[in-house]
């Protein structure tokens, strides 16, 4: 990604939390980087394109910075706690504490599809990385793959429901110990 595309993208986030992601248009991107619209459009097509890049760039964030972490933690429980923290905590807390972040949290499904869906899958296989280094067998025909997209399937509907990111911490440390019982089975 070149130097103008990563300027859009940093912008057009600031433009999402502050004023909502409905509300921003391409022009008002373009007036904000100081840029035409046929230079901004040039870059990405529409708004779920840069919705998605975003994302993108998230995702290659995360993966970095959770192998870098996981490699270093002593214990699945430790391990697990990385990869939740990074890849939901930490941008739950970001987003819950700006203006219109949590609209971004309750709705990024419908207005960016393919990103929304390569971010999660990119959290689940890390989450099967993680568990199949210490799942031996399936527990009652669980699968380390299986037990990561339950807890990729619970954590999407937390984050939607839950309203604090104490609230989310807790359930979250919740399924980790779910998850560390089956894996003790195993």
């Amino acid at each position: 990604m070149d130097n103008k595309e990563l300027r859009i993208l940093d912008v057009s986030l600031k433009l999402f939390l502050r004023h909502g992601y409905k509300k921003v248009t391409m022009g008002d991107i373009a007036q904000a980087i100081g840029v035409s619209r046929p230079t901004l459009y040039s870059a990405f097509a529409n708004k779920e394109m840069i919705l998605s890049a975003l994302l993108n760039r998230e995702i290659e964030r995360h993966m970095h910075v959770t192998a870098a972490l996981v490699e270093k933690a002593k214990s699945l429980r430790d391990r697990l706690e990385v990869a939740f923290d990074e890849w939901i905590l930490k941008p739950f807390a970001k987003a819950v504490h700006s203006e219109n972040g949590k609209d971004l949290l309750l709705n990024c499904r419908s207005y960016a599809p393919e990103g929304y869906s390569a971010l999660y899958a990119s959290f689940e296989a890390q989450l099967t990385m993680i568990l199949k280094s210490e799942m031996k067998k399936k527990v009652g025909g669980v699968s380390a793959q299986d037990l990561a997209h339950i807890l990729n399937l619970a954590t999407q509907g937390l984050k939607t429901s839950t309203g604090t990111l104490p609230d989310l911490r807790r359930l979250i440390e919740g399924l980790i110990t779910m998850s560390l019982a089956i894996v003790d089975k195993s």
